[in-house]
């Protein structure tokens, strides 16, 4: 008996895109094989890609956790000594607290006020423990050592920040000038407080008013109404109050004539102030917030028919400039710059926005019932879905619509994000050349109040107010406040053009972007997720990160003698149709990296009938 001989198909390779977005709505066959089917705590990269969110760290101007370092102390004998042990050298009268026992002879810690004494004793509580031989900055022999030992100092540092004292959720944050405030109701929840970050933690600011009432929701301003180059004021308003402003020292009351006197939502625009109450616009007169909003100086009153949601100023000059008007279900432009000239012009009837959601990110971005609408496509398209740009996550929206608290923008990487209640989110990438991206998030601390701006270093800067009366800064770290990142990537699956030709399946091979240590899992579903096939189990790659070219990049931002791209391999087995690769990272030592793209090896076997 002869039989046929086998033909020697060749291994063939596809390099497969990471786009950096998710497809809810579209059906399997026609979705993209680099477009994602689920994610979490990934975000959307403006050049490409998928992103594990950065972490985030609770603040209140005391040394941040992500700033914390470790030291590793060689002594004669650690028999002694005991983990929250403060040591003190008896000859430099230096401090330092114990992190971690490492061995016989060498101890880990943080905190160190200075430099250290060889061969000095060291004493805890005024009684020596042990003799200094060496006190080494880092000292960590691997990478997973280093950033485990830095973990352990982030950990230290996080006990000794506080949340704002008084009750409830944080109702306002913002960044004044490099300065962080809070406001959050009293600890009998009878009036709001105002608090700002200073060295030595939160102080409560005296605001001159001897009742603020409590349960406000506060929008803030930056805007220098002057002309003076120190002319920057905080103006800030939230419902229930007066608005008011702020110069880092005295805060002062602000009269619209507004009934009731209580401004909801604030802008400044063609050098005056804006605040909104109810369905009325109340306009300052020209660069002067803090005087008299009369008719007679050049101040008015304009009404727009609908509950005034948000305001936005659109780029132009002082003459051609004009403010995006939101309300629930109604969008108008105001133009003008005067009482002779203001003309409020419906852009659409039956498109808003919901509050708190309304951002410029290229174009002013909001979130409606229909999901989020440019203002741009709204001119264009009017009330149609055309003006959407969330179409493929429509599903996640609508199951969410109505518990959205906050928005914000990352600048540094085009991005307008949105935040419900339960701590979801959704990160929208936003660019000219390409159709929105967007991916879900989650934190496990829920946003109720979000700014993003700038330090006194000109680096931007994101801090959010949360439930439990904490003020946290986001896109630090390599966790959500000491907590692991659960996050996942799972794409679409993946057929190789041919949706009924069984493959061999045989590597995927990730191509990332990794600034330091990152763990990366994968796994993967074949045949959309066949029960007749095996769970497989996760494969786990350990990257210490992406090399760079010497003198071309930032010191300490890549790592000597690595590749400039991380390429961890991971194994495939099974014979299927098509194929969903699921890349996962669950830790709090990892730093944000970039999925960017995988190249799949397979084999083509016959079609299946």
């Amino acid at each position: 008996m002869t039989f046929a001989s086998v033909p020697n198909v060749p291994v063939q390779t596809d390099y497969v895109a990471i786009v950096g977005t998710i497809d809810l709505v579209s059906p399997a066959l026609q979705i993209p094989a680099g477009v994602a089917i689920d994610s979490g705590n990934f975000v959307p990269e403006i050049t490409g890609g998928a992103r594990r969110i950065g972490g985030y760290e609770r603040y209140d101007g005391r040394p941040a956790p992500s700033d914390a370092v470790f030291y590793t102390a060689t002594v004669d004998t650690t028999s002694l000594l005991a983990v929250g042990n403060v040591v003190t050298g008896v000859t430099s009268t230096e401090t330092a607290t114990v992190l971690l026992i490492k061995s016989a002879t060498q101890f880990i810690c943080t905190r160190n006020s200075g430099t250290f004494t060889v061969g000095e004793t060291l004493n805890v509580s005024g009684v020596p423990k042990a003799v200094l031989s060496a006190m080494t900055d880092g000292g960590a022999s691997t990478q997973t050592e280093n950033v485990t030992d830095t973990a352990l100092a982030a950990d230290e540092y996080r006990t000794s920040i506080a949340a704002v004292p008084g009750s409830g959720s944080i109702l306002g944050v913002w960044n004044y000038q490099g300065t962080i405030v809070a406001f959050r109701n009293n600890a009998g929840g009878t009036a709001g407080t105002m608090w700002k970050a200073t060295s030595g933690g939160w102080v409560q600011v005296t605001t001159g008013v001897p009742t603020l009432s409590p349960n406000g929701r506060y929008e803030f301003i930056n805007f220098n109404f002057s002309g003076s180059a120190t002319g920057m004021k905080m103006y800030g308003c939230d419902g229930v109050n007066k608005a008011f402003s702020w110069d880092g020292t005295t805060y002062v009351e602000i009269t619209t004539t507004a009934s009731p006197e209580t401004p909801q939502h604030i802008a400044g625009h063609k050098n005056r102030l804006f605040c909104s109450v109810n369905g009325s616009i109340y306009i300052s007169a020209p660069g002067d917030p803090m005087g008299t909003w009369v008719a007679a100086s050049g101040a008015a009153e304009i009404g727009t028919g609908d509950k005034i949601t948000g305001m936005m100023p659109l780029p132009g000059t002082n003459e051609s400039g004009s403010l995006a008007v939101y309300g629930r279900n109604k969008t108008s432009i105001l133009y003008g710059a005067s009482t002779a000239t203001w003309n409020m012009a419906n852009v659409a009837t039956d498109t808003g926005a919901i509050e708190y959601t309304v951002q410029y990110v290229g174009g002013a971005l909001a979130l409606d019932d229909r999901g989020v609408t440019s203002l741009a496509a709204v001119q264009e398209f009017g009330n149609f879905s055309a003006s959407t740009l969330s179409k493929a996550v429509q599903p996640y929206i609508d199951a969410r619509v109505g518990t959205v608290v906050a928005s914000s923008v990352l600048r540094s990487q085009n991005q307008y994000r949105i935040y419900f209640t339960n701590g979801s989110g959704l990160a929208f990438a936003i660019s000219r050349e390409s159709p929105p991206r967007v991916l879900p998030f989650l934190y496990p601390n829920p946003v109720t109040c979000i700014c993003s701006g700038e330090n006194t270093s000109g680096r931007e800067v994101v801090f959010f107010g949360s439930s439990n009366g904490m003020v946290y800064q986001a896109e630090v770290g390599t966790s959500f406040d000491g907590a692991a990142v659960d996050a996942w990537h799972r794409l679409a699956f993946n057929s190789e053009r041919g949706p009924t030709t069984q493959k061999k399946w045989r590597r995927a091979i990730l191509e990332s972007s990794i600034r330091s240590y990152a763990s990366i899992s994968m796994t993967y579903d074949m045949d959309y997720g066949d029960g007749s096939f095996p769970v497989i189990a996760l494969q786990t790659s350990q990257q210490d990160g992406s090399g760079g070219y010497w003198d071309q990049l930032i010191w300490d931002e890549f790592v000597w003698d690595s590749p400039l791209i991380g390429l961890p391999k991971f194994s495939l087995s099974g014979t299927s149709q098509n194929i969903s690769l699921l890349f996962a990272s669950n830790d709090a030592l990892s730093q944000p990296f970039t999925l960017q793209a995988v190249v799949l090896h397979y084999t083509p076997r016959r079609i299946k009938r």
